[in-house]
């Protein structure tokens, strides 16, 4: 395999490293080469098919300062710090299916060197000892094949679980166990070998010559991340859902059915034991096909307030109620 290099290694966000993905897939792919790299990020980054609000815990990202990203891959949702090494592999695509297994087993050839046996699991995973240490996505296009995926040195496990875990105590307490029992970091098991020193060992190992990209190169690859740091790209690009938000508000108990698709609301619905003054269709139809944002919200509340609509009833808490669905605001 070829090593990508560059001059900001270790100073980027993941963004970067997405459109270095298909920088390599669009320009630099030959049909007899295989390139690799390897990155770090500290967030949470969800499958391109993903629903947010199904796999993360957003009140805990919020307080936390940790940031979403959105790869444009399928699969699930991980988290990883600085602590854990994210690698990727492009080659061109073959005559045969796409297996896993075909390039994982690189990554276990190149740890059997250090004494550590992993195994394949599944679709897509590693093991060490039993324990997931490595999960893993692709997608294909007509110009080639990108995998790419973690590989666990000494994450903090528990902020993983209550980072992607919905937000119930219950459920997170429980996760944590559960995860320390099915997940593992090897740091313990590599003799004192540091992170950079294991990073050094895959390029050694797996790698046969480098390729520099250009400062030219660089500013092109950072130009076409800006699809990927955009907010639309993160937070909009959400397969239809249905959601509802309930609260006791002044006026009643407020029931807000959002039907949602790529951050616009199709149709909303109020239900509840309010009592209303005039056509709640003329009042909800105000929201249908709108992009589902704070700004956007109070604007048709200023034009059409809910007071006018609803005995005792405060625009201002409803606002709030629709900002507890909102990913950002």
């Amino acid at each position: 395999m070829i090593l990508i290099r560059h001059h900001n290694e270790g100073n980027l966000k993941p963004y970067f490293y997405f459109a270095l993905e298909e920088y390599v897939l669009t320009h630099l792919l030959k049909d007899d080469e295989t390139y690799f790299f390897t990155w770090e990020i500290h967030g949470v980054v969800i499958g391109k098919n993903q629903l947010i609000e199904n796999e993360v815990n957003l009140n805990f990202l919020r307080e936390n300062k940790i940031d979403i990203y959105r790869r444009p891959t399928g699969g699930g949702c991980v988290y990883a710090d600085h602590r854990n090494t994210m690698f990727s592999i492009i080659t061109k695509r073959k005559n045969t299916q796409f297996s896993f297994k075909t390039y994982l087993s690189k990554i276990i050839d190149s740890m059997k060197l250090l004494d550590i046996e992993l195994t394949f699991s599944g679709r897509n995973d590693l093991l060490f000892e039993g324990k997931k240490i490595s999960g893993n996505a692709f997608l294909q296009n007509k110009h080639g094949m990108l995998m790419h995926g973690t590989f666990l040195y000494d994450c903090d496990l528990e902020t993983m679980v209550r980072a992607i875990t919905p937000s119930d105590e219950k459920l997170v307490s429980k996760g944590i166990d559960s995860v320390r029992s099915r997940v593992t970091n090897l740091k313990p098991y590599l003799n004192g070998l540091t992170q950079d020193q294991l990073i050094k060992h895959f390029e050694n190992t797996l790698t046969y010559q480098t390729y520099h990209l250009s400062e030219k190169e660089v500013d092109l690859i950072l130009e076409m991340a800006k699809k990927y740091e955009d907010p639309t790209w993160i937070y909009k690009k959400q397969p239809p859902h249905t959601k509802t938000l309930k609260k006791r508000l002044s006026g009643g108990l407020f029931e807000v059915i959002l039907d949602l698709s790529d951050g616009h609301i199709r149709t909303l619905s109020l239900r509840g034991d309010f009592f209303d003054t005039k056509s709640m269709e003329l009042f909800e139809k105000q929201f249908q096909g709108v992009s589902y944002d704070l700004e956007t919200v109070k604007g048709i509340l200023d034009k059409y307030p809910i007071e006018d609509f609803i005995l005792d009833a405060n625009s201002s808490e409803f606002i709030e109620l629709l900002k507890e669905g909102m990913l950002t605001y």
